[in-house]
């Protein structure tokens, strides 16, 4: 009906708006972030953090935000800021993927009522817990003592960089650099000049050229903050009587002002795509219990594509198990497909950055596809993450 084809066209014209601002968001993080950490050369943390404490930060940041896709976000923004190394962001992506789990753990929780269903359903939620923590146990000391992501995707993403040495930038940019250039823009040449023996001080007193400022007549010898080159207009967070500390916490709000609407769009975008997709997908999860796993694994990586929620995924997919209708084995490649799909909102995070950030984005997902490679192909490898979400099940119900 007309009304009904309406309703489609608001949704789809509401999901694109809520993407475009998300991708905003995400250019607000990564210049907030840039600003901040200008003086200390682009490193908020160091380059030596601890490969425990990384994933760590991945796990509390995901569990306190219930979304890996804001965390992998962030920290794609992050990394391509120069605000956190690629090594420590490929940690914290491997602690993201083990704190997505908490969700549908909790849904699991709604069959207390029932020794046997709760058995199940406790089963179908932490066969998720159990292949990310068996991957990460294998793939963080592999890491450790090989770099093996970090070389894979530094050889990824070589082919972005420009001929002249300039790195690539993403090509999301040019949408959503109209907003950011308006709000903030970061002064690229103070991380290399203190890296290079430099101080922030050389970047002050702060002339910045602007047609409401008739005797300022130089955009080049700036602050933290820079001016619009193209335009030659001072962007809305800029002083020109600033120094470095207010530099820095104009880049605090603008940091904070992302975040918020990093979470808000996300949350937005979800619902959205929920109202429009979830009815099908539940659909298409019924008549894709019989089929062939690997056609399994990739109707999950679609559907969590389509609503850009691994844990929406998964969470539907909890009680199906704890009724009897899906299978353990069944519930398995879905769960594998969904933790590709959650992989594409960091990648379009990254699509947006640098050349770290596509680095982390892409580790993100190498990591899932090995893990995937080691615990699904062969019979007796995929028996140890549901025999040992089977016993979960059964200490759950026990205790």
């Amino acid at each position: 009906t007309p009304q009904e084809w309406f309703s489609i066209f608001l949704n789809i014209c509401a999901a694109l708006f809520f993407l475009y601002f998300f991708l905003v968001s995400l250019e607000f993080l990564g210049t907030g972030a840039k600003v901040m950490s200008g003086c200390a050369a682009g490193s908020l943390f160091g380059d030596d953090i601890n490969p425990i404490a990384g994933v760590m930060v991945g796990i509390l940041a995901t569990v306190l935000l219930q979304s890996s896709s804001s965390t992998t976000s962030l920290i794609v923004s992050l990394a391509g800021a120069d605000a956190i190394s690629v090594k420590q962001g490929i940690y914290m992506v491997m602690g993201a993927n083990i704190g997505t789990t908490v969700t549908n753990t909790l849904v699991a929780l709604g069959h207390l009522g029932d020794g046997d269903q709760l058995e199940r359903a406790f089963a179908g939620a932490t066969v998720h817990d159990m292949f990310n923590f068996m991957t990460v146990a294998i793939l963080l000391p592999l890491e450790v003592a090989s770099g093996y992501l970090y070389y894979l995707t530094k050889a990824c993403v070589s082919g972005f960089a420009e001929k002249d040495g300039e790195e690539w930038e993403g090509p999301i940019k040019k949408i959503v650099d109209p907003i950011r250039v308006r709000v903030i823009i970061a002064n690229k040449k103070v991380p290399q000049a203190v890296a290079n023996g430099g101080s922030c001080s050389e970047f002050y007193p702060i002339i910045c050229s602007d047609p409401s400022n008739p005797t300022a007549s130089s955009c080049e010898q700036v602050g933290l903050i820079s001016c619009d080159k193209d335009s030659n207009r001072c962007p809305a967070f800029f002083d020109a009587t600033a120094s470095k500390h207010d530099d820095v916490m104009s880049g605090l709000v603008v940091f904070i002002i992302g975040l918020a609407m990093l979470f808000i769009c996300l949350l937005a975008l979800v619902t959205v795509l929920q109202r429009m997709l979830l009815g099908a997908s539940t659909r298409v999860i019924y008549k894709s219990t019989n089929v062939n796993g690997y056609l399994a694994m990739f109707i999950g990586c679609a559907i969590t594509i389509m609503v850009q929620s691994s844990s929406i995924t998964t969470s539907t997919l909890t009680p199906l198990v704890g009724i009897g209708v899906l299978r353990l084995e069944q519930m398995y490649p879905l769960t594998l497909g969904a933790n590709i799909g959650t992989t594409v909102t960091g990648i379009l995070a990254g699509l947006l950055s640098d050349v770290n950030g596509m680095q982390v984005a892409l580790a993100h997902f190498f990591f899932n596809v090995t893990g995937i490679i080691i615990w699904y192909p062969l019979p007796f490898m995929r028996y140890i993450p549901l025999h040992a979400a089977r016993q979960l099940g059964k200490g759950t119900r026990v205790w």
